[in-house]
C-alpha cells in the first residue's frame, strides 16, 4: 500500500545481509539483481537480464562451479557402491532397530541424540561410570527439551523419543541390539576389550559393531571379534558435536563387507548426515590431512613469532578463517574448541613428546621438524582450550558467552620463548600457502594410497567436517581450479628445500603425475587414470 516499503528499499535492506561477492556471494547478489530488475525494467528487459545473470554464473563463475561440484559430490559419496543383499540390514535401512551407544561423554551423547531424532529405538546408552551416565542422560534430555522450546520439535515427539532412551552401566544390556556404536576413550586396548565382550554379548550374528574411533586402526579393533563377525565391523567416525555436525567417515576395514558399508551409508542418511566411505589408516582422511595443517601453523609461530613485530596466533587465524580465506574458524580457535589435550595425547601416543624424567625427546621425533610450543602450553600451563577458559587464547564467560577468543599475554610469552626474539609478519597469501598447500598434498597422498576413492570425497569431508567454505568447493577442487597444480607443486618443492625434515612438504607422486600430464586431479579420476593407480596400490598390499 501507500505506506508500505518501496521495492527498491527492500532490495537495499536485503543487500546488507548478503555475503560479499568475493566471499561466496556471487549467486545471491545475482538473485537480488534479478529481483530488482523485475520492477525497474520492462518484462522483456528483466527476462533478458535474468538470462544473462544465469549464464554468467553457469559459464564464468568459479563459485558457481564450486557449488555445483559440491552438489554432485555429496550425492556421489552417499550412493551405494554395490547391490545390497535383499534382506541385509532391512530393519536398519527402514529406520528401525535397537541401537546401542557405548560411552556417555560428549560424542556418545551426540550420537544417541542423532539416532533418537531419526526414530530408531530403543536406544541404550552404556557407561561404566554411573555418575557420567546420569549426566549423559540428563544432557540428552536437556538438548532435546531445548529443541522443543525453540520450536524445532513438537512436545509429543519429545515424549515419544525420550521413552525410547534407556541407560545401563553393563554391556549385557546391548544383547538384542541391531547396531552398536562404541564411543569410548580413544585407546586401542580399551576398545579391543569392549569389542571382545560384545562378541559374546550381542546375540544377532549380523549385528553391526561399529567404532567411533577418530584415528585408531579399525582392523586392530575388529581382530577382537570372531572371524565370522568381522565383516559386520567398521568405523563410524562422527564429528563433534555429533548431533550437529553432518559428516560421518565410514571406515572400511580389511574384512568389512560391501553390504555392511552400504547399510551404514543408508543408516547415516537416515539420521540426516552425510556418509563418506574411507580406507583404514592413521587419522583416516580428515584428521590425517589436518596434521600438516595444524603442525605447520604452530611452526609458523616458532619461525616467525616473537615480540610485537612477530607473527601472532590471531594473524594465522585471520588469514585462514572467515575474514580472509573463509574457513569457519582458524587452526588455533579450532584446537581450542576441540581441546588442545587431544593433539597432545596423540603426539604422546606417537612417541613425539620429551620424556619429563630423562629430558630425552620422543623416539619418533628425532628426524622431523618439531616445536614443543604446543606441548608446554598443555603440560606446564594447562591451556587445553575453551573448556578451561584458556588455550591459544583466553576466554571470558562474560564475553561472547565464553567463546570469543581474547589475546593472552601468557601465551605470547611462551611464543616468545620458542621463537626468534624479533619475529616478522607474513602476508595472508603466504600463510595460506604454508598451511593449506601441505594439507592438499596430504590429500593427494591419501588418493595415491587408495584411502579415498575420489577427490570429491575429500572435498565433502572438508566441507562438512572441517568448515571449508562451500564456495571454494573443497581442498582438491580449490587446488585444481583456483590455485592450479603446477603452482602447488612449485611451492611445495620450495618449502621442502627450506624444511627437508617436514615430510608433508615432500610432493605427492600423484600430484607430480597430474602436473606432468597437464590435468587436474579430478580430471585424472574422471578420465579413468585412477584405475591404473588402484591396481598399483593393490599390488603393494
Amino acid at each position: 500500500d501507500g505506506e508500505g516499503i518501496e521495492n527498491g528499499d527492500m532490495c537495499d535492506f536485503a543487500l546488507q545481509s548478503l555475503p560479499p561477492k568475493a566471499k561466496g556471494g556471487e549467486s545471491a547478489h545475482a538473485c537480488l539483481e534479478a529481483i530488482r530488475t523485475s520492477f525497474e525494467l520492462s518484462f522483456g528487459e528483466g527476462m533478458e537480464t535474468e538470462k544473462n545473470l544465469f549464464n554468467d554464473l553457469l559459464y564464468h563463475s568459479l563459485q558457481g562451479r564450486a557449488y555445483r561440484h559440491i552438489f554432485f559430490a555429496e550425492r556421489s559419496s552417499s550412493s551405494s557402491s554395490s547391490g545390497r543383499k535383499k534382506n541385509a540390514g532391512k530393519q536398519l535401512t527402514k529406520g528401525n532397530g535397537a541401537i546401542g551407544v557405548i560411552g556417555a561423554g560428549t560424542m556418545g551423547r551426540g550420537i544417541a541424540i542423532s539416532f533418537l531424532r531419526a526414530g530408531f529405538g530403543p536406544i541404550t546408552l552404556v557407561d561404566v561410570n554411573s555418575e557420567g551416565l546420569k549426566a549423559g542422560v540428563q544432557n540428552i534430555q536437556s538438548i532435546l527439551q531445548g529443541e522443543v522450546k525453540k520450536g524445532r520439535m513438537h512436545p509429543s515427539k519429545l515424549k515419544t523419543i525420550l521413552s525410547c532412551l534407556g541407560s545401563s552401566t553393563n554391556l549385557t544390556s546391548l544383547a538384542d541390539c541391531d547396531l552398536v556404536v562404541e564411543a569410548a576413550f580413544e585407546n586401542l586396548k580399551v576398545k579391543r576389550e569392549i569389542f571382545s565382550k560384545l562378541n559374546t554379548i550381542v546375540k544377532k550374528k549380523n549385528a553391526l559393531l561399529l567404532s567411533n574411533t577418530s584415528t585408531l586402526d579399525v582392523d586392530a579393533i575388529s581382530s577382537s571379534l570372531s572371524p565370522e563377525r568381522r565383516e559386520y565391523c567398521a568405523g563410524m567416525h562422527f564429528f563433534s558435536p555429533a548431533h550437529i555436525m553432518k559428516l560421518v567417515e565410514v571406515v572400511r576395514g580389511s574384512d568389512t563387507s560391501p553390504e555392511t558399508l552400504d547399510i551404514i551409508r543408508v543408516v547415516t542418511k537416515r539420521i540426516k548426515k552425510v556418509p563418506v566411505v574411507v580406507g583404514n589408516c592413521d587419522g583416516f582422511v580428515g584428521n590425517r590431512m589436518l596434521h600438516p595443517y595444524t603442525s605447520e601453523s604452530a611452526l609458523l609461530l616458532a619461525d616467525y613469532g616473537g615480540g610485537e613485530a612477530g607473527l601472532g596466533v590471531s594473524d594465522v587465524d585471520a588469514a585462514v578463517g572467515p575474514k580472509y580465506f573463509g574457513m569457519a574458524v582458524g587452526p588455533f580457535v579450532m584446537s581450542d574448541i576441540a581441546g588442545n589435550d587431544i593433539g597432545y595425547n596423540i603426539r604422546r601416543e606417537k612417541g613425539l613428546l620429551r620424556d619429563p624424567k630423562t629430558g630425552e625427546v620422543g623416539p619418533n621425533r628425532k628426524q622431523i621438524r618439531y616445536t614443543e610450543l604446543g606441548d608446554e602450553m598443555v603440560e606446564k600451563l594447562g591451556r587445553v582450550g575453551q573448556k578451561v577458559k584458556k588455550g591459544w587464547y583466553n576466554y571470558d564467560p562474560k564475553v561472547g558467552k565464553g567463546r570469543k577468543p581474547l589475546p593472552s599475554s601468557e601465551m605470547q610469552a611462551l611464543i616468545d620463548k620458542y621463537s626468534a626474539k624479533t619475529g616478522m609478519k607474513l602476508s595472508e597469501e603466504e600463510i595460506i600457502r604454508r598451511v593449506l598447500f601441505p594439507l592438499v598434498n596430504e590429500g593427494f597422498k591419501i588418493l595415491e594410497e587408495g584411502i579415498a576413492s575420489d577427490p570429491s570425497d575429500i572435498d565433502i569431508i572438508y566441507l562438512y567436517g572441517y568448515g571449508w567454505p562451500a564456495w571454494r568447493g573443497g581442498p582438491m577442487f580449490w587446488a585444481d581450479n583456483a590455485v592450479g597444480l603446477p603452482k602447488i607443486l612449485s611451492e611445495l618443492e620450495k618449502f621442502h628445500a627450506m624444511h627437508p625434515n617436514s615430510e608433508y612438504y615432500c610432493p605427492s607422486k600423484l600430484l607430480m603425475a597430474c602436473v606432468s600430464m597437464g590435468m587436474g586431479v579430478q580430471e585424472y579420476y574422471n578420465n579413468g587414470h585412477a584405475t591404473l593407480l588402484e591396481s598399483v596400490v593393490k599390488s603393494k598390499l
